[in-house]
């Protein structure tokens, strides 16, 4: 900072002349002008002269001396607050100046500023203060007010503290004080972006001269950034750079909107913001939100669409004859990114396929059968909204190929050494010094072949399982590509095993031992052991001796113990030893007995390999008393309990210091009778409803299907043994998913699943879901139908029946034997003929009894054919022999009779029915044969009585899709 004073001597002027002192801003941005106009009174003996005022941009500065003297020497050059230099002039024109001798005008380039003191002094100034400067730059909008910086400083360039300045602009007036960087941060209201004047004073103090200036600043944004131009595919940067008060706004969250989403990032010191743009093709705009000014910026990204190239390498590509060929492209942009999901299309030998690109850009296409010859081959890519196309072409040779690569299944043991090998010929030339290539275990190899043409792989420690290698010469594509692949088999390493039989008692602590060694004898340590062990399978490692130990804590019993090194490197023959659990064990099992009758309990008594103990003193103790047995030969000691309460007892037993318990049910009872009830409700229910009722009421109480599938399982038991005693009530729980029932066919030996079910209740308290018969497992829905039906059979008939048949509850009536009804008159399908006698008082007394509550066509229906069915057994003999009636009295009868029966039965109930003829196919031939058909709402519904394996609505022992129709009849001729 320059400051030129202008000392005044011997000066002389005329009268009344006017000086006027003027500084002129010239700068290249035109921000900076102050300008001074003082009128100055001149007495008449001193004058000034205008060849003493110069313009202060001479070219010849530095040629005027340095002079106490205004003249034309006297040159200022000042600088600006940026730094640069104005062309500043001082002229005197027709204005007053009135000085003494001694006065000084003093011209300082500070802050733009001239100043004009008049002292009792030789120079123009106030020699005691020290000049000051202002100083100003642009700054950025902000909603809440903007903010200009400005410094003040003295003509040494230190900063003034707390001093204040003042700011006026738009015809307001804002000050602040300066802090002690001689800064004022002055916040005037939010300006909008543009260029304003400013005009800053300083009023000074005792110890700095007062300064001004009249400044043109810029607002500037807060938020900068630029547009971009790019093609689609690659990743480009977008930034904005965003300012507070004109400084960086850095370390803060910003927002870039952009297609309908916001994008939050954080600035960096430097107030920049960074967003990766990778856009699809077209034009967008992004906005930069600045959260401190709250202004907002738009630019506009533009995504052009790129050209696209599509490769193959090598153009020439070599494949052997009548393989698989693997032909692979890259689809990439011009700018290097890779085209993913693109359709590309492959044109050779006729043929057009096509192929997705991976997110590599590759596409591929196997390339088969083709013989011998040179093809062709042209890839193409169509484009798409985002690239245009491009398209390529290559050679295909197919020639047989010129070396051969040859190995063999390697079969080898763990760390034995051993080498896998591949034979390169050519010609049958071996070839040596190529590299083949070894892939195993998902790594990869290479190896030289030798003067042989074999190269080597050594397998080293590669664990015992089964490896495939492959292997290959030069490069797929290539003239002399060989390839090929084997196995490896690598097994585990033989060891010796050491067993021996244990024999130990009840909780000893003892443990089963196995040894194991390697071949030369040396233990093996850390080597896994399997034990296999009452079903379930333990392992074991062997310390530093070999020696691996399952500890045994098994109940009395004599165990066998399977054992085998299970190690990743060793294994042995599995050994069969036996482990016995020597002591005393009680075979008991749940008791159930009735209200009123005496009780008995027996318990069997065995050693560790299961033989009976004999003529041991067995206590047993029942409600504090105890009772005494010695057991028998079979090791059984049985007790008189007495008559006991209904309820649930524990009885223990004892013998020395092994005991046991068990409990004892005593139920109250029901009768035979009452049972043979309960099963004719089942049956009619089921057959009424085609569903298992949901409770049962015997006697006076309810029981549940579970309940009743015990009772009659129990009962099938007991008549079995000609046994009619009354029968405990066992409560039992019904099966979480009961089986369904379904058409299995005739089941002869119901009384084993009757029993198999009665274990099952006792020893578990649930019904199972299925049961294991002769036909298979048998669902619970199914069984309580068919036992029931067995008890109810007894209940009508007096005896057991030779089978009960397994089926669904539910009677289907879709069969191809059905037909709509199209007759209108139906009488004559309720009369009685000479074999149909409808009117007869058997027959209706037995309808009668047979629908007996029941309303529905289909229910009566089923109930007669269910009974005819049911009762009446079939016999082989030609038309009718018996009649309806008849037939009913004899119980059996051929199909034309169970016809007859049918008819006749259905018609009392007002049932209109039919005779159906036809020649049908049986398991055993062809026959002509007959069966009714019943009206059952719009439908005449089949009714073949003559198989248990019918049901009413569907056939099942002839072929319905093959049989031949003769004809409908109201009677039959035959």
């Amino acid at each position: 900072m320059l400051t030129f004073f202008i000392l005044l001597s011997a000066v002389s002027a005329v009268d009344n002349t006017n000086v006027s002192i003027t500084e002129y801003s010239n700068l290249d941005d035109d921000v900076n002008a102050s300008s001074i106009q003082n009128k100055l009174e001149i007495s008449n003996e001193d004058s000034i002269s205008e060849t003493n005022i110069v313009n202060s941009h001479d070219d010849n500065l530095e040629n005027y001396p340095s002079d106490t003297v205004l003249s034309s020497s006297i040159i200022s050059d000042y600088e600006d607050n940026n730094g640069t230099h104005d062309s500043s002039f001082v002229s005197i024109a027709d204005e007053k100046l009135s000085l003494s001798s001694n006065e000084i005008i003093a011209l300082s380039d500070i802050d733009d500023v001239v100043s004009v003191s008049s002292h009792n002094s030789n120079v123009l100034g106030n020699s005691s203060k020290v000049a000051t400067k202002l100083s100003v730059s642009d700054t950025s909008y902000s909603k809440s007010g903007t903010v200009f910086k400005v410094t003040l400083k003295d003509n040494s360039s230190k900063a003034l503290n707390n001093q204040k300045i003042s700011l006026k602009v738009n015809g307001k007036t804002y000050s602040a004080n300066t802090n002690k960087q001689g800064i004022a941060s002055i916040k005037t209201a939010a300006l909008s972006v543009g260029t304003y004047t400013l005009s800053l004073s300083y009023a000074g103090n005792s110890n700095y001269t007062a300064s001004s200036l009249s400044k043109k600043v810029k607002v500037l944004s807060s938020v900068k950034g630029s547009d971009i131009k790019k093609y689609y595919g690659y990743v480009s940067v977008y930034q904005a750079t965003f300012l507070k008060d004109g400084a960086a706004l850095p370390n803060t969250k910003v927002i870039f909107k952009l297609n309908g989403k916001n994008y939050t990032r954080t600035t960096n010191k430097n107030g920049v913001a960074k967003l990766n743009i990778n856009l699809r093709v077209g034009s967008h705009t992004i906005t930069s939100v600045n959260p401190y000014s709250g202004e907002k910026l738009s630019n506009n990204i533009v995504v052009k669409k790129d050209k696209s190239n599509i490769t193959h390498s090598p153009y020439k590509t070599y494949i052997h004859p009548k393989t698989k060929y693997v032909f692979t492209v890259v689809l990439k942009s011009k700018h290097d990114v890779n085209i993913n999901g693109a359709k590309v299309y492959f044109d050779y030998n006729g043929k057009i396929l096509t192929a997705i690109t991976d997110k590599n850009g590759k596409a591929k296409i196997t390339i088969s059968g083709l013989s011998k010859g040179t093809y062709d081959i042209k890839y193409t890519f169509r484009g798409n909204s985002m690239f245009y196309s491009s398209s390529e072409s290559s050679k295909l040779y197919v020639r047989d190929p010129t070396c051969n690569l040859t190995a063999s299944d390697l079969k080898m043991k763990y760390k034995d050494g051993s080498y896998f090998k591949a034979t390169l010929k050519q010609r049958d030339k071996p070839l040596s010094n190529k590299t083949i290539k070894f892939n195993l275990n998902g790594k990869t190899y290479t190896a030289k072949t030798d003067a042989k043409g074999v190269a080597k792989l050594a397998i080293g420690k590669l664990k015992p399982g089964t490896y495939t290698v492959k292997y290959s010469y030069d490069k797929k594509g290539s003239k002399d590509y060989a390839y090929g692949s084997n196995k490896i088999i690598v097994s585990r390493l033989d060891s010796k095993l050491t067993v021996k039989n244990l024999n130990m008692k009840y909780k000893d602590g003892s443990s089963f031992k196995a040894t194991v060694k390697d071949m030369s004898g040396k233990p093996l340590f850390n080597v896994t052991v399997k034990f296999t062990f009452k079903g379930k399978n333990y392992y074991a490692k062997t310390d530093a001796k070999g020696v691996a130990k399952l500890k045994i804590n098994a109940k009395v019993g004599y165990y066998p113990i399977d054992t085998i090194v299970y190690g990743k490197y060793y294994t042995s023959d599995t050994i069969t030893k036996k482990i016995l659990v020597n002591g005393t064990k009680f075979v008991a099992k749940q008791a159930y007995a009735s209200v009123g009758k005496t009780v008995y309990y027996s318990v069997k008594v065995i050693d560790g390999k299961s033989n009976p103990v004999k003529k041991v003193k067995v206590t047993f103790t029942l409600n504090k008393k105890n009772y005494a047995a010695k057991t028998n030969d079979a090791g059984v000691a049985k007790v008189n309990l007495g008559k006991l309460s209904k309820g649930d007892y524990k009885i223990q037993f004892t013998v020395d210091s092994t005991s046991g318990s068990s409990t004892i049910h005593v139920l109250n009872t029901l009768t035979l009778n009452q049972i043979i009830s309960a099963s004719k409700y089942v049956k009619g229910y089921v057959e009424d409803n085609e569903k298992l009722p949901s409770k049962i009421k015997i006697g006076s109480l309810y029981y549940s299907t579970a309940d009743f599938l015990y009772l009659v399982s129990e009962a099938i038991i007991n008549l079995k043994s000609d046994n009619k005693d009354n029968l405990p009530v066992l409560k039992v729980a019904s099966p979480k998913k009961p089986g369904s029932a379904s058409d299995m066919g005739n089941l002869y030996n119901y009384l084993a699943v009757a029993k198999s079910l009665v274990k099952t209740a006792e020893s578990k308290g649930i019904m199972p879901n299925y049961v294991s018969s002769d036909l298979g497992n048998i669902g619970f829905k199914g069984v309580v139908y068919a036992l029931a039906r067995v008890v109810a059979f007894y209940g009508n008939e007096g005896v057991m029946p030779a089978y009960t048949a397994v089926k669904s509850l539910s009677e289907s009536t879709t069969s191809k034997l059905n037909s709509k009804n199209t007759i209108k008159d139906l009488k004559p399908y309720l009369a009685a003929t000479a074999n149909c006698q409808v009117n007869n008082d058997k027959i209706k007394n037995l309808v009668a009894k047979l629908t007996k509550g029941l309303t529905s066509e289909k229910a009566k229906a089923k109930a007669i054919f269910n009974y005819v069915r049911d009762t009446v057994s079939y016999s082989f003999y030609y038309d009718t022999r018996y009649g309806a009636v008849g037939t009913l009295n004899a119980g059996t009868g051929n199909c034309v009779d169970h016809a007859h029966l049918v008819v006749a039965m259905s018609r009392a109930a007002g049932l209109p029915a039919r005779y159906v003829h036809g020649t049908c196919t049986f398991s055993s031939a062809t026959y002509g044969h007959v069966w009714a058909q019943v009206l059952v709402g719009d439908t005449w519904t089949v009714a073949d009585a003559t198989s248990t394996r019918n049901s009413f609505g569907n056939v099942v022992n002839w072929n319905p899709d093959t049989y031949s129709l003769h004809g409908y009849y109201t009677s039959l001729p035959f």
